[in-house]
């Protein structure tokens, strides 16, 4: 008996690949953030910025899970 192959699927693949992509922006503006809070001095820019890093990780998080 031979073995069977499976055809990749290709809706699946464009799923991953958007996940993927999503993922990539999503470290992009963390990075962006964390360089623009360590470009100022003001306590409540910095604050922001780290509650917008805590948002992207969230986000990320769940994009993973997809």
């Amino acid at each position: 008996m031979a073995p069977t192959y499976r055809m990749p699927n290709p809706l699946r693949l464009r799923a991953q690949a958007t996940v993927a992509e999503i993922h990539d922006a999503l470290c992009a503006a963390r990075c962006s953030a964390e360089l623009a809070g360590m470009e100022t001095d003001e306590f409540v820019v910095r604050e922001l910025l780290l509650a917008v890093v805590a948002q992207i990780d969230r986000a990320a998080t769940a994009v993973r899970c997809l």
